[in-house]
């Protein structure tokens, strides 16, 4: 069961406020999976993608995987 949208949108303030890249990815992917659309859910996740990028985050393949399923990648 995903967080109340309050909650996630509190806690990207503070991961953002901290510089917490590995939190941002979390909660960006955790924000996709309550959004509800498809185009909703890949701007969340085109933002997890980008920040597990810049921290070496392992999670960075499966984030990509997901946005090429969504035909977001040619």
């Amino acid at each position: 069961m995903s967080r109340p949208a309050g909650e996630i949108e509190a806690g990207l303030l503070a991961a953002h406020g901290a510089g917490d890249g590995t939190a941002l990815v979390g909660l960006y992917t955790e924000a996709a999976e309550a959004a509800g659309d498809v185009d909703r859910a890949c701007f969340f996740l085109t933002h997890a993608y980008i920040f597990a990028l810049e921290a070496g985050d392992a999670r960075a393949g499966a984030l990509y995987a997901r946005l090429k399923a969504e035909g977001r990648e040619s």
